[in-house]
């Protein structure tokens, strides 16, 4: 039976001049070593239990491997790198709880789907110099789609389990808060004008209060830079728009790229290579099917090994890079707008004013991603480029555990006995803060570690995108100057 029959579908309810390529370097330089105020921040993987590496199957069968692959950059499942780390200390009440999250699991573009069907083809192209096992050769052959336009970008069931069991896990960790009624004064609820999006909340919503919002819930207007990034060319998690396209596009037409459409081919017994587009139609049929159905072995996994999928992992992770994080000279500055929601939230409270229980934004990767970075998440010392994939294997900036389906920044707010605390996690992961990298830590500092940032309303918006498009000839120099000034000193 094919792996991608979908199940019932569920309600709709419930569910940014070009300039040299030195000069661009030398941008990125400039902003990779800008790293003083948020260095705190940037530890939190190392050490963790996350990053350990599965063994390499090197094409014995695919489907009784014991560990397979499951990190597919901004298409893995949630629950393959949720952490664990939601807690109320002693002596302490939480007041508040603010999260961002993007949506859940979902169905491809409906473009995708179109080309997914290729597959079909491709599957007959297997020759009896494959390389694969009995068992993983049948599976390819008797794989299908029957997915269809209907279903372009809808919230799919396991996006619908993954916010359930959220809302669950935050009401049982904090009662204090998600007991009570729901009021829009208590809860402040915002998502994007996308459905999946819409669906993720209401599913939350209906979890947490057992009922269906009485009302649509609020939709962002377009003026709302918290959560509205069209000012920024941002597009959302979208599977047909890759942006970033300097350095994917050279590490895509690179030896390592080369090498895993060599393999895949040769693991299909053909004589001439595939097309990396098909190579790549294959992947997201993996990915998709894997985030699907947690437990399954997804018949196109089979062609890849370990290897492969760790360079193409890559590939998502130089997207994001230069689309929302640390290679965007305005990736930070996205985050500003909603970081400062957070710190104005927590500030009032801090001053004895009552404020929302809970303040909730569902939206898509570059919401996420603009706090990530805002917060200084994920930052490496060296920039990610096509050219350095074996340097940075151990990057901290890997989209798989920073933005899989459902990630989410969560901050939490505690009036405790010995002073106001406060607590941020990703993906339920407590982020390290302070010079000690407490998880619960006191809050004045992190007020004025970000007040800084936050309170200046002429430059905490998006009005830089509006410019943002080309250098002046004065800039230019100006980063020439600092391009040259730094590479005296590293």
């Amino acid at each position: 039976m094919s792996m991608w029959r979908r199940p019932r579908r569920l309600p709709l309810s419930v569910i940014t001049m070009l300039v040299t390529e030195r000069v661009f370097t030398a941008v990125l330089l400039l902003f990779t070593a800008m790293a003083a105020t948020t260095a705190a921040f940037t530890g939190w993987q190392h050490g963790s239990s996350l990053f350990g590496h599965q063994n390499d199957y090197n094409h014995v069968c695919y489907r009784t491997v014991p560990n397979p692959y499951v990190y597919f950059g901004t298409k893995t499942t949630y629950g393959a790198v949720a952490g664990n780390d939601l807690q109320t200390p002693q002596d302490c009440r939480p007041m508040q709880v603010w999260m961002v999250s993007r949506h859940g699991t979902r169905y491809p573009s409906r473009k995708k789907i179109e080309e997914l069907k290729k597959l079909n083809e491709l599957k007959t192209m297997i020759t009896a110099d494959s390389t694969m096992c009995p068992e993983d050769i049948v599976a390819i052959k008797n794989w299908n789609t029957n997915l269809t336009k209907e279903d372009h970008y809808t919230l799919q069931r396991q996006g619908v389990e993954e916010l359930k069991s959220l809302a669950i896990r935050l009401k049982r960790q904090f009662p204090q808060i998600f007991n009570n009624p729901y009021t829009e004064s208590n809860f402040k609820f915002l998502t994007s004008h996308k459905q999946r999006a819409k669906d993720s909340a209401t599913v939350f919503y209906q979890t947490v209060f057992h009922e269906n919002p009485e009302n649509e819930l609020p939709v962002v207007k377009t003026s709302d830079d918290r959560l509205y990034l069209y000012k920024c060319k941002q597009v959302e998690d979208d599977d047909d728009d890759t942006k970033g396209k300097g350095e994917v596009e050279k590490f895509e037409d690179g030896p390592l790229v080369r090498s895993v459409v060599s393999r895949v081919s040769m693991a299909m017994g053909l004589k001439q290579n595939l097309s990396y587009e098909n190579v790549s139609l294959m992947l997201e049929s993996c990915k998709y099917e894997k985030a699907w159905y947690i437990q399954s072995r997804p018949a196109w996994c089979a062609v890849f090994t370990q290897n492969d999928f760790e360079i193409l992992e890559y590939v998502d992770d130089l997207k994001y890079y230069y689309d929302n994080g640390y290679g965007n000279s305005i990736g930070e500055r996205m985050g500003c707008p909603i970081m400062k929601d957070l710190i104005d939230n927590f500030k009032n409270l801090a001053r004895g004013n009552q404020g929302p229980l809970g303040i909730f934004y569902f939206g898509h990767s570059p919401n996420v991603l603009s706090v990530v970075a805002r917060l200084g998440i994920g930052k490496d010392d060296t920039p990610l480029l096509s050219t350095n994939y074996e340097q940075m294997k151990n990057r901290k900036w890997r989209t798989s555990f920073i933005d899989p389906f459902a990630s989410n920044v969560i901050a939490v707010f505690y009036k405790c006995r010995d002073g106001n605390k406060a607590m941020i996690l990703l993906n339920e992961h407590g982020i390290p803060m302070g010079k000690d990298e407490c998880r619960i830590c006191p809050w004045e500092p992190i007020e004025a570690k970000f007040n800084a940032i936050t309170s200046d309303n002429q430059t905490c918006n998006l009005n830089m995108c509006k410019s943002s498009g080309s250098l002046s000839s004065i800039n230019l120099v100006i980063v020439i100057f600092t391009y040259i000034i730094h590479s005296l000193y590293i």
